[in-house]
């Protein structure tokens, strides 16, 4: 499959902006070979770069699962966002947020204070999980930018079995249990 050409700004990273996390100090770009979208680029030399020029490669970008970003990634779609302040659109669940620290969106560009609402359908897990799961977490979340999300209120489409829940005394317990 032929991959479209890369963006101005991205292609010319090999010779704008060496890693210094490698040997040759060289840039290693990573493509979808499904879509040809970058996906990987040295640590910061992608975000480096572009923020040095005045030309975005995208005028849009739409973030799934925005809870999972680091700080480079986050600091990444806010310079790639430039000036445009409605050209992201991010979807997450901060009471999913379980690979990530807390960090300030807002002191890397992203201030979506007042700009974000909570889903309250939920189309994936089925009302009997969702209720089971609601008791693990607080009635809000919130993140370091004051941003508070509700967890009360949401309605799943669908019902289920109910959760089974097992007490295992050790881990050949589980094995078992997860086994059975």
């Amino acid at each position: 499959m032929m991959l479209p050409p890369l963006p101005a700004a991205i292609s010319a990273l090999p010779a704008a902006c060496p890693t210094r996390n490698t040997p040759d100090r060289s840039v290693s770009i990573t493509r979808s070979q499904s879509s040809g979208a970058v996906v990987s680029a040295g640590p910061s030399c992608v975000t480096d770069n572009l923020a040095q020029t005045v030309a975005r490669p995208y005028d849009f970008a739409v973030i799934d699962e925005a809870q999972d970003l680091g700080v480079a990634e986050a600091r990444f779609f806010g310079i790639m966002a430039g000036a445009n302040n409605d050209g992201l659109f991010f979807a997450g669940d901060l009471g999913q947020r379980i690979f990530q620290q807390p960090f300030s969106w807002k002191a890397l560009g992203l201030d979506v204070r007042g700009r974000s609402f909570t889903l309250r359908i939920n189309y994936r897990t089925s009302h009997q999980i969702r209720l089971h799961a609601d008791r693990l977490l607080p009635s809000t979340v919130s993140d370091v930018d004051g941003n508070t999300e509700g967890r009360r209120g949401t309605v799943s489409m669908f019902d289920g079995p109910p959760p089974i829940v097992t007490a295992c005394s050790d881990v050949d317990h589980e094995c078992l249990v997860v086994g059975e």
